[in-house]
């Protein structure tokens, strides 16, 4: 992983400490991703949410480079990280604290794998073209909504479940009181916030929201 230039020190520190905590309280798939971010040469911007539009995004550093590479040989999980950054705004961290790095960082990383995955599958398309890993934007949002509501209950601390229930990712048994991942509630979620529903309207496909072209 690297860090754009001139992020401040405790933008750093904060980000740091949260792939150190989804490694050591994540689930075997968040620490898997957050272990390939770290290995990789993947990109972090922290800036205004002025600037990111969001509390987190990912995208592709240069598409048109990335493009190239897909064209002259085959990209691996960690090569394709590489080409992709994901920008953290400033008052996510600001007013979540680690909390709201933690989160961003387990969401965003979720989407960067996926890019990842689907860079490395259309850099191989010559030898495995019934491979093309290319998700829709549902799928894309489902696998980190899900993978976000998966992480609030690792850690378990109340502030981290009480935004799960805001945000109708997680649900609470009237029964046991206990919370669990609700996929109902993300798929209202998905289809009121995004306007995306699974077979109805999913969105376009990752390579047309990066700019991918197949070799």
């Amino acid at each position: 992983m690297k860090f754009d230039l001139g992020i401040e020190k405790k933008y750093r520190r904060s980000v740091e400490d949260a792939l150190d905590t989804i490694i050591a309280s994540g689930t075997d798939e968040q620490r898997r991703i957050a272990t390939l971010i770290l290995d990789s040469e993947m990109e972090v911007r922290v800036k205004p949410v002025s600037v990111v539009k969001a509390s987190g995004v990912t995208g592709l550093i240069d598409a048109s480079a990335t493009n190239e590479k897909i064209t002259e040989g085959r990209l691996g999980l960690r090569e394709s990280l590489g080409e992709i950054y994901i920008a953290i705004a400033e008052e996510t961290i600001d007013t979540g604290g680690q909390r709201g790095c933690e989160g961003t960082l387990v969401h965003e990383g979720r989407h960067a794998y996926d890019f990842a995955l689907t860079i490395q599958s259309f850099s191989e398309a010559d030898m495995n073209p019934l491979s093309i890993y290319d998700p829709t934007l549902f799928e894309l949002e489902w696998n980190a909504h899900t993978i976000s509501g998966e992480y609030m209950l690792c850690i378990s601390k109340d502030e981290y479940l009480d935004e799960g229930l805001q945000l109708m990712i997680l649900g609470r048994s009237s029964e046991s009181g206990l919370c669990h991942v609700d996929h109902e509630g993300i798929q209202r979620r998905l289809k009121e916030s995004y306007g995306l529903e699974r077979t109805e309207n999913e969105g376009p496909l990752t390579s047309k929201l990066l700019g991918l072209e197949q070799k």
